[in-house]
């Protein structure tokens, strides 16, 4: 018996102590629901040069899966996805983007599209703006800038 309580002691302590289980207790996730709206692609910044979209097809948009942690969405022509994970409470990494390939009405929409995803995957800066109502998805040389779109009601 006497063994058993010191190999609790000897075992346990320094495992309950270790900084991993520690931290465990206290994390609650990423301070930032991602998936709490879909949202409109309202502008980005590619190496300094701002895209807006004008006149497309669909309005640019994406929303972001927590549960099965993947990102959807339309650049207002063609359909992208992306998988993603937390690296801490403020950075996202996407990885395995991919896009459709359909011709676009219009050669704006096709450079819209075709700058966005050229840098798409990779470890992002997420901010969020709660009095512009934004959401920024910022790295070193694409900065997307988000806003909720509108919820549309399903008729059935």
């Amino acid at each position: 018996m006497f063994f058993l309580k010191r190999l609790v002691l000897v075992v346990g302590i320094p495992f309950i102590l270790s900084g991993c289980f520690v931290a465990s207790l206290f994390d609650f996730g990423p301070s930032i629901d991602l998936g709490k709206n879909q949202w409109k692609i309202q502008s980005f910044t590619f190496e300094g040069t701002e895209y807006i979209p004008q006149n497309f097809e669909e309005v640019p948009h994406l929303r972001f899966d927590p549960v099965e942690l993947k990102l959807y969405g339309n650049t207002g022509c063609n359909t992208f996805f992306a998988n993603y994970v937390w690296v801490n409470d403020k950075n996202i990494e996407l990885r395995n983007s991919g896009l459709t390939r359909r011709m676009c009405a219009s050669d704006e929409a096709m450079k819209f599209e075709q700058k966005l995803m050229e840098d798409f995957d990779g470890e992002f800066e997420v901010i969020e703006d709660t009095d512009k109502k934004t959401l920024t998805l910022k790295k070193e040389y694409l900065e997307i800038v988000l806003t909720p779109l509108p919820l549309v009601e399903d008729k059935n």
